[in-house]
């Protein structure tokens, strides 16, 4: 499972979320996620981060996000 860490910034705000990747994948419609480019998914990541931020503090505006990884544990595949 890949964690995303999501940087939410804006004016009073410097929040961030967490989610896993196959989280965005599972919430996702429209194009085929394999058939989106890589800035494509950056955008949509970005989105579902302000989407999990507004619906958890029911705040909205000008925020900027920004990703890195997140905390979530990391499996070898080989041990699975």
């Amino acid at each position: 499972m890949e964690g995303i860490k999501a940087s939410i910034v804006g004016e009073g705000v410097e929040s961030s979320v967490e989610f896993s990747l196959e989280e965005v994948i599972a919430h996702h419609q429209g194009k085929p996620w394999a058939d989106m480019s890589e800035q494509e998914h950056e955008e949509e990541l970005k989105d579902y981060a302000l989407m999990l931020y507004s619906r958890n503090t029911g705040l909205q505006g000008d925020l900027r996000v920004s990703l890195s990884g997140g905390s979530f544990s990391r499996v070898d595949r080989r041990s699975v």
